[in-house]
């Protein structure tokens, strides 16, 4: 499967970088996916749910507090204030 290079930056550190197949975020209207080859795209993010799936690895869930994403070139770069682990939902 295509995948893109993905950045997240919280101002303590950079807690991730690699090359994932999917990114799910919560954009400013609206949850929005992000896959390889995307187009351009810079919006801002609110507090939610972020999702993504390394190219090696489970899905990875987190909350994330307010933001930006930026999609250019097969590279998402994604800038919270805050992010912890999200809770396992009991539907799993």
């Amino acid at each position: 499967m295509a995948s893109f290079h993905l950045s997240i930056v919280t101002p303590e550190k950079i807690f991730f970088e690699g090359e994932v197949t999917s990114l799910v975020a919560p954009g400013g209207a609206g949850y929005l996916g992000v896959l390889a080859n995307h187009a351009p795209l810079l919006t801002t993010l609110v507090s939610g749910r972020l999702t993504f799936r390394p190219v090696e690895g489970p899905l990875q869930e987190f909350n994330i507090g307010p933001g930006f994403l930026d999609v250019t070139r097969n590279r998402a770069t994604l800038l919270t204030e805050k992010l912890t682990p999200a809770p396992v939902s009991a539907s799993r």
